[in-house]
């Protein structure tokens, strides 16, 4: 019984990967302003993001991942045009 209950149960990642190229929908969550860039944290995971203002801190972005080290949990992304990320 508890396996069927629990059969299709799987725990997230704290440092989920990502593609070059993947879409993602995330919270920035820094602002570097000697640098110019973003961050965007994903658990452990971190995002460096070109094309951010510290004017989008705390908001909602739309980011394409442009290069990504999953051994690190490191990456960077841009900014992207897209409304839904993954969404079609």
């Amino acid at each position: 019984m508890i396996r069927h209950l629990f059969g299709n149960w799987r725990f997230r990642s704290t440092q989920p990967a990502f593609a070059p190229g993947e879409e993602i929908r995330v919270y920035l969550t820094g602002f570097d302003a000697a640098a110019g860039t973003g961050v965007a944290r994903v658990g452990d995971t971190v995002l460096t993001v070109t094309g951010a203002s510290a004017a989008q801190l705390d908001q909602l972005v739309n980011l394409r991942v442009t290069a990504f080290d999953a051994d690190r949990a490191e990456g960077t992304a841009e900014l992207s045009d897209s409304r839904d990320p993954g969404q079609g």
